[in-house]
């Protein structure tokens, strides 16, 4: 396992909050829906509370920038970035589809990611420049170089539509690509472990895609928003093997 210590303190976290909700998934769960529209429940609120524990005692003077409790210490060098709990529609559904994400930013640049799916017994984790790894195995991005017969996963359709995005998925698959749906966290799995070839959503926030990022990017593979800005402070993403990047993106900054 890794030496960094702020690796060691993300893993640590990130499964500690895993396994607090993967004890309560199959339950039945009071929703909240929050104004976006997205679902919320006390296991998101306390698996946060729990990241937000381990991680200020290991490293005090660090913010936060959290889904369900938002930002802390906004002037602090180095801030960690989470999803207590990445896929709460599966979750509530009884679905594995869902996992914790964790990521730590030093003056605005990634250095470690941490996703764990539970459930599904994954575990994945980078840091800057070590590689990117499932577990103790170290995994790739794909080599596939042609949209016709790529693997293109994508998250949820209503975002499309709300993006006015459905016009650009079209023209993809018309390119020969292999469109499915499979959103959230296990989507960049299958990505960075080189099982699809890219993942592109409409809508996403950065605790979304701060740790896949790291992930993806330390597996080899390029991390944009729609415009080809290289940030995880954006809006909407496409992670992709590498050579299907170029692309895909000239695909999809098509105004029709």
């Amino acid at each position: 396992m890794p030496d960094d210590r702020a690796l060691r303190v993300a893993l640590d976290a990130a499964m500690r909050a895993g396994e607090h909700a993967r004890k309560a998934f199959g339950k039945k769960h009071r929703i909240t829906v929050k104004p976006d529209r997205s679902p919320v429940t006390a296991i998101d609120r306390t698996c946060e509370e729990i990241i937000r524990r381990i991680v200020s005692r290991a490293f005090p003077n660090d913010g936060f920038l959290g889904e369900e409790f938002g930002t802390t210490r906004t002037n602090a060098e180095a801030r960690w970035i989470l999803d207590p709990l990445d896929g709460t529609k599966s979750y509530i559904r009884g679905l594995p589809f869902w996992g914790t994400l964790l990521a730590r930013e030093v003056r605005g640049r990634l250095t470690v990611g941490v996703m764990y799916m539970p459930v599904m017994d994954k575990l994945l984790w980078a840091s800057r420049g070590g590689g990117a790894f499932l577990g103790k195995r170290r995994i790739r991005v794909s080599r596939h170089r042609r949209l016709r017969g790529a693997m293109i996963l994508h998250g949820d359709f209503d975002a499309f539509v709300r993006h006015r995005a459905v016009r650009r998925q079209v023209a993809i698959a018309r390119r020969g690509a292999i469109i499915r749906s499979l959103s959230d966290c296990q989507a960049y799995l299958w990505v960075a472990s080189g099982a699809a070839d890219a993942m592109i959503e409409p809508i996403v926030s950065p605790w979304d895609v701060a740790a896949p990022k790291i992930i993806l990017e330390e597996a080899g593979g390029r991390f944009t928003n729609w415009q080809g800005k290289n940030s995880h402070m954006v809006t909407n993403v496409l992670a992709t093997n590498g050579p299907l990047h170029a692309p895909l993106l000239a695909l999809l900054k098509r105004k029709k």
